[in-house]
């Protein structure tokens, strides 16, 4: 064991100029780009210096009467001075659902509900449902979200329709699962929001969530709705928002108070599912986001096989050893603590331990969400529905 540098291999020096080169980029492009607190309309600020306009809220219900009688009080207690209607988008005609929201009505005179026919067939219900409600709303402006999610406050309404006040036509939000039991779940969430938030709050939105979005009922007009995708079962919420969201016309809401929380009896499996449909549309959708994420993945394995490489070409040279036993928590630490905030913006945990390992194969659960839909592609057409 000794310390030179006179008897260092060329192929060594190489090895650790690219180990060098792969930390610089995570330290960098990378790590910027999921501190996405930083750059988003993260504060807590309620105030809007314009009056908030009228706001009609849209909600989605299917089959689950339960947690529409839930979410409902929720939503019609929400602290906004301006008018605002909730209509809920009854899919199937569930008379469980009407029941909930005609109990509600009696005390709510801003409360209201329109019906999917149950017959309705060979098009998106999901579609028709969001294309219905955007109808029968009565103001210029829609937030949109599901009977299974939960404001985390009384402002959430007032947060999200602040930038309508400041001139801004489309609003992503963000909601998330709760209840993931698997790390690896929880970190594919985040790391499936922070593509998309990421990309968005650098100025190229491209796709939001169900749970939580709002526009400009005009857009969707002049855009003729959701008929470019009509051949497709999902988009309301990518596709779409690709098509309406600009630069200067959307804005990014990250407020804790401005979150949507879903819960559901098996949330894993609904977060494949929606992985699933995500994935398919994605192939329509911008892809320099995901491949910069791919990227940095595939950075992490050049720096990790290069370090391999340095140390093992080195051996026994406790010199170059020292130094790259320094570089593992120089990397790893700024790493861990940009996820942890990440995740805490996010209202995510996100367990140090555990992250290195989920940075390193996330990877895994992206190829099997592209294989499940290669496997099951018929299925997202429209056309091919009974």
């Amino acid at each position: 064991m000794y310390f030179a540098i006179s008897n260092i291999l060329p192929i060594a020096y190489i090895a650790f100029g690219t180990a060098l080169a792969a930390m610089l980029w995570l330290l960098w492009p990378y790590r910027m780009r999921i501190r996405i607190g930083s750059s988003a309309s993260s504060d807590d600020d309620e105030t809007s210096a314009a009056p908030l306009p009228p706001v009609s809220v849209l909600i989605y219900a299917c089959c689950n009467p339960e947690s529409l009688e839930k979410m409902l009080p929720m939503v019609l207690e929400q602290d906004y001075p301006a008018e605002f209607e909730v209509i809920v988008v009854n899919d199937g005609s569930s008379s469980e659902l009407s029941d909930v929201v005609k109990r509600l009505a009696h005390t709510h005179g801003n409360l209201y509900q329109t019906f999917v026919p149950e017959e309705a067939h060979n098009l998106s219900r999901k579609k028709l449902a969001v294309s219905l409600g955007i109808k029968a709303a009565k103001t210029d402006y829609v937030v949109l979200t599901t009977a299974d999610c939960r404001p985390c406050s009384h402002n959430w309404l007032r947060l999200m329709a602040r930038h309508f006040a400041e001139g801004k036509q489309v609003v992503l939000g963000w909601g998330r699962i709760s209840g993931l039991k698997s790390a690896m779940e929880a970190f594919d969430q985040a790391a499936t929001g922070v593509t998309w938030l990421s990309a968005a709050s650098h100025g190229h939105p491209y796709r939001g969530t169900a749970m939580n979005l709002a526009y400009a009922r005009k857009l969707f007009f002049d855009a003729k709705g959701f008929s470019r995708t009509l051949n497709l079962h999902h988009g309301d919420d990518d596709l779409f928002i690709n098509q309406i969201a600009t630069p200067g016309n959307t804005a990014v809401e990250l407020s804790p108070k401005a979150r949507m929380n879903a819960s559901f009896h098996n949330p894993s499996k609904v977060w494949h599912d929606l992985k699933l449909r995500h994935t398919f549309t994605a192939r329509r959708l911008p892809k320099g986001q995901s491949r910069l994420m791919g990227f940095s993945t595939l950075m992490m394995w050049v720096w990790l096989g290069a370090m391999a490489t340095c140390a093992v070409f080195t051996i026994p040279n406790m010199l170059p050893s020292c130094i790259l036993l320094l570089m593992i928590p120089a990397l790893w630490v700024p790493l861990t603590l940009a996820w942890r905030r990440t995740g805490r913006v996010l209202g995510l945990r996100l367990r140090a331990p555990f992250l290195w390992w989920q940075m390193l194969w996330r990877w895994i659960p992206d190829i099997r969400a592209k294989m499940s839909c290669a496997s099951a592609e018929r299925r997202n057409y429209t056309w091919l529905q009974k």
